[in-house]
C-alpha cells in the first residue's frame, strides 16, 4: 500500500476473480465460442482437446496450463484425444500489477506444462480451494445483488474469505508460471504506474490528459511518450480500456440497461460506448451480454 499524489492509499496489487469451475465434460462436447474480460486459465487434468485461441490452434494434452488473453474468442474442436471426456479445472482474473494489466506486463505463455508432481498437486488442490470459495460468493451475489449497496457482515466474511483463497491460488500459479513469462522482470516507468493506477480508481470520473500530466508531475506529451514507451497505447487508450472492461464485469453481473452501464464506467456519450465497446470486444454490449454463459 502507497500514497497517491492526492493522500489516497491503494492497493499495488489487485487480482478480481471473474468465476472458477472444475469440468469433466463429454467425448460429444465442444467449447461453441467464449471470450471473457479477464485471462482465462485451463489445468488440464485428464484428456485431449485441440484449443482455438485467436489466430492460434493448440493440442491440448494433461498436465498443461492454458492462458488466453482478456476478449480473446476461443473454442475447442475434438483433436488427438476425439471420443474421450476432458477433464479440467477453469477460472478467469483479472489482475492488476500497480495498475497495468498482467499478461500485458509480463507476457504470459499461451500454455505451459508442470514438469513437477508437487507442483501440479499443489496447484491442483489451490484451485479446488478456488472452486469451493468461488460458488457461495456466485450463490451470494444471486441472491443479494451486492451491487445495490447493502453489504451484511455474513456476506463480506464470504467475500473476504473467497478474496484470501484467491490470493493464495494466484501467487501459487505465479510462482510455477514465473519460469515460463516472456518478461519476468519488466521495467515501467513509476509515473506510468502512478497513472495507471489513478485511472484503476477514477476511471467513472470525467478525465483528461491535463489531469493525468499532474498526476505523473510531468507534461501532456512527455507522459504520451512515456506510455508509448512503456505499454505501447496512449494514455486515453488505456483509459478506455479501463471502462470498457469495468463496463464488462457489470454486464455479466447485472441487469442494468447499456445506458446505464456506459453512464457508470465514464463515458459522457452513450454513442461512444457503443463505438468502443465493438472496437475492443469485437460485438456490441448487447450480444456480449446475451452470449456470454457466466450471464445467463
Amino acid at each position: 500500500m502507497f500514497p497517491d499524489p492526492f493522500g489516497i492509499v491503494h492497493e499495488p496489487y489487485k487480482v478480481v476473480l471473474q468465476f472458477a469451475f472444475e469440468w469433466i465434460r463429454s467425448p460429444e462436447w465442444n467449447a461453441p465460442g467464449y471470450r471473457n474480460p479477464g485471462v482465462t486459465l485451463w489445468y488440464i487434468l485428464a484428456g485431449r482437446r485441440r484449443l482455438l485461441a485467436g489466430p492460434y490452434a493448440y493440442d491440448l494434452q494433461p498436465g498443461e496450463v492454458v492462458l488466453i488473453p482478456p476478449n480473446t474468442t476461443f473454442m475447442t474442436e475434438g483433436g488427438e484425444g476425439e471420443g474421450e471426456a476432458i477433464h479440467y479445472l477453469s477460472a478467469s482474473v483479472s489482475v492488476y500489477m500497480h495498475g497495468i494489466e498482467w499478461s500485458e506486463m509480463y507476457g504470459l505463455p499461451p500454455r505451459f506444462r508442470i514438469h513437477h508432481a508437487q507442483d501440479g498437486q499443489r496447484l491442483k488442490d489451490g484451485w479446488y480451494d478456488l472452486v469451493r470459495a468461488w460458488q457461495p460468493l456466485h450463490d451470494l451475489g444471486e441472491a443479494s445483488g451486492i451491487g445495490s449497496g447493502k453489504l451484511s457482515i455474513s456476506q463480506a466474511s464470504t467475500q473476504l474469505q473467497a478474496q484470501a483463497v484467491c490470493l493464495n491460488w494466484f501467487a501459487e500459479l505465479i510462482r510455477v508460471l514465473e519460469p515460463h513469462l516472456m518478461n519476468p522482470e519488466p521495467v515501467v516507468d513509476e509515473r506510468v504506474r502512478e497513472v495507471c493506477a489513478f485511472i484503476q480508481r477514477s476511471y467513472a470520473a470525467p478525465i483528461r490528459l491535463g489531469d493525468l500530466a499532474k498526476v505523473a508531475n510531468t507534461s501532456a506529451g512527455h507522459l504520451r511518450l512515456l506510455f508509448r514507451t512503456h505499454l505501447k497505447v496512449s494514455p486515453y487508450q488505456y483509459l478506455l480500456q479501463v471502462r470498457i472492461g469495468k463496463a464488462q464485469g457489470l454486464l455479466l453481473a447485472t441487469n442494468r440497461p447499456l445506458a446505464e452501464v456506459a453512464a457508470e464506467v465514464g463515458f459522457e456519450e452513450y454513442s461512444h460506448f457503443l463505438a468502443t465497446f465493438r472496437k475492443i470486444v469485437g460485438m456490441s454490449p448487447s450480444h456480449y451480454r446475451k452470449n456470454n454463459p457466466l450471464y445467463q
